[in-house]
């Protein structure tokens, strides 16, 4: 949620804390941040792999390789025909080039305000190609990075529209013909205040259209004498994902069940399941404040006389100020949601893996739907980690890459054999 500044032309950040109440309850230095290797923070044991269960697993993770440098942030890789990785690390300010397999890595582009320069790469995205979308959160921009690594066209995050105030374009997924899709604010696109749209952007024609529908909680801020609006922490809502084929399954938190839409066009609805939660913990709340610092978004928007908006910048991570809300200042839910938001993924099969909200210290356990919604079973992680995208072994297999964040907050990526 972008908060318009009421004072004219003025320059005002927005409240960080409201601004995350829509994904929160989802919940996710120089340019060199490559100088600690594994060995030096905790890279738990190289032979790690999650624990395989005899009934109801859909599939094993077998850890294939480990990058030995630690990023400050990564939410997302890009696997490019030749095997290697195009990864963003948006609090150290560089896109990397890396090959897994040899443990090198090659920086593209670099730091600075110009057309072949990027000011804070968060995140990046397979176009038809072999091009890339770099979803550049300093220049409020996404840019096309060409196959030889140099930066072609960019187009604003803000798109413009009737209204005055710009349609804010972040993809969450891209699809195979290059289409972007994200989730509209529903506070400004005269909806219902229950749900919220998936927008697909069609990049040639610069047109939204509206692919799914997903419930969210209609009453999701409560209001605090020392720190204004707050959000309601671990409240349910749907989640949504798009595969490559550009097919669209929207999680239900109502019955837990899984419905598709297929581009063309057929609807398919799933069963409901019933999954056991999880009481939520102090240690929990705790761990889900740091990781709202860490990779939270915070936006500054300047407001013209008429309350247009004339710029824009972004930028990921929260300071903390020393005068934060604690764990005491929250609403809290007394047990975790059956599933987390933002954090849903398609295989390259077109499954949906689902990942579930569990206790800081236990297993990261996803759960995978077929096409037809169908429960094909779970995936148990490691303690720590992060699924954060798919791709295709040298057998033609899949692999899923991971990330593990260490006590200090660094991430590692790791990459697993998907067996099924």
């Amino acid at each position: 949620m972008i908060q318009r500044p009421s004072t004219p032309r003025a320059l005002q950040p927005s409240l960080c804390w409201m601004g995350l109440s829509m994904a929160m309850a989802a919940m996710g230095c120089g340019a060199d941040t490559q100088g600690e290797t594994a060995s030096d923070s905790d890279p738990g044991p190289a032979q790690e792999s999650a624990a395989p269960r005899p009934e109801g697993t859909a599939a094993i993770l077998e850890l294939d390789a480990t990058y030995p440098h630690g990023f400050s942030f990564l939410n997302g890789v890009r696997e490019l025909p030749d095997g290697t990785l195009l990864a963003a690390d948006p609090l150290a300010q560089v896109l990397l080039r890396i090959d897994l397999d040899a443990s090198t890595t090659d920086t593209v582009g670099r730091v600075g305000p110009g057309p072949q320069e990027y000011e804070q790469p968060d995140r990046i995205f397979p176009l038809p190609g072999d091009s890339s979308l770099l979803v550049d959160l300093g220049k409020t921009q996404l840019t096309v990075v060409n196959p030889d690594g140099s930066f072609g066209e960019g187009i604003s995050m803000m798109i413009p529209n009737d209204a005055g105030f710009p349609t804010i374009l972040h993809p969450r997924f891209v699809d195979a013909e290059g289409n972007l899709f994200d989730q509209a604010a529903r506070s400004r696109d005269g909806g219902p205040p229950d749900s919220a749209a998936v927008t697909r952007f069609h990049r040639g024609t610069k047109v939204f259209d509206t692919v799914a529908t997903v419930w969210l909680p209609e009453n999701s801020l409560q209001r605090t004498r020392r720190f204004g609006f707050l959000p309601r922490m671990l409240e349910a809502r749907d989640d949504w994902a798009v595969g490559m084929d550009g097919r669209v399954a929207v999680i239900r938190t109502e019955g837990f069940s899984v419905e598709w839409t297929f581009p063309d066009g057929r609807r398919v609805v799933g069963p409901t399941h019933v999954f056991e939660t999880e009481s939520v913990s102090r240690e929990d709340k705790e761990a889900l404040l740091a990781e709202m610092h860490s990779s939270g978004i915070s936006t500054m928007s300047v407001s013209s006389r008429t309350g247009g908006v004339t710029n824009m910048s972004m930028s990921r991570g929260i300071p903390n100020s020393g005068d934060s809300p604690g764990v005491d200042d929250f609403e809290w839910a007394e047990t975790f949601p059956s599933f987390r938001n933002e954090r849903t993924l398609i295989s390259p099969r077109g499954e949906a893996w689902v990942e579930r909200w569990s206790p800081v210290s236990s297993n990261t356990r996803l759960e995978v739907f077929d096409e037809e919604g169908r429960w094909q079973g779970s995936v148990f992680l490691p303690p720590r980690r992060q699924l954060i995208g798919f791709g295709h072994g040298q057998d033609d297999g899949d692999v899923a890459y991971l990330v593990r964040t260490d006590e200090v907050d660094l991430r590692w990526l790791e990459r697993y054999r998907v067996t099924r």
